[in-house]
């Protein structure tokens, strides 16, 4: 099995979604999923908000032309530390379950690095549940660094709409993009 891996392109965004889809589901959080359609995720991929990298299996059809199937993908976007500056966050890692173990995910998250290092971030970062125990023991071998004493803090769904905002704040607008 040859497995290469590739950034995604708005082309992609069915592929990412169908991946996303099965993450949640491996997380018991299928439900979660509110970027519901390839669009959104064509449309924030082509935006810039997001990038993907895919693990492709190549294998050849009936005509003997190669032909690719996803096995996996990191989902990174940029975020900003006051401590740090510039640094990447991993908001997915997945890999279908009959390709782990196989060093998929290894080389996905070397795709991570190169990406960071590629863009200047000082930090790779993610979040794993604290049921994963086989992610946790993965990133682990990987000499990652499992913070116990942060914790995720999240406003979200009805929390994040119903929050009062004073009119003074309503009045500020949105930020000036460069």
């Amino acid at each position: 099995m040859d497995v290469t891996f590739r950034w995604a392109t708005e082309k992609d965004a069915g592929v990412i979604l169908g991946l996303v889809r099965e993450l949640a589901e491996f997380e018991k959080e299928l439900d979660k999923v509110k970027t519901t359609t390839e669009v959104d995720f064509a449309r924030d991929l082509s935006l810039g908000h997001f990038v993907c990298v895919l693990a492709v299996v190549n294998e050849r059809d009936t005509e003997d032309q190669a032909v690719g199937m996803a096995v996996g993908m990191a989902l990174l976007h940029n975020r900003y530390s006051t401590w740090d500056g510039l640094c990447v966050h991993l908001e997915d890692l997945y890999v279908r379950p009959e390709h782990r173990s196989a060093g998929v995910g290894k080389r996905l998250i070397e795709c991570c690095v190169k990406h960071a290092r590629e863009t200047g971030s000082r930090r790779l970062c993610w979040e794993v549940l604290d049921w994963n125990t086989k992610a946790i023991s993965f990133y682990d071998r990987l000499g990652a660094q499992i913070k116990t004493s942060w914790r995720c803090v999240r406003l979200e769904g009805d929390a994040l709409r119903d929050f009062e905002v004073s009119e003074e704040v309503q009045a500020l607008g949105l930020p000036p993009h460069p």
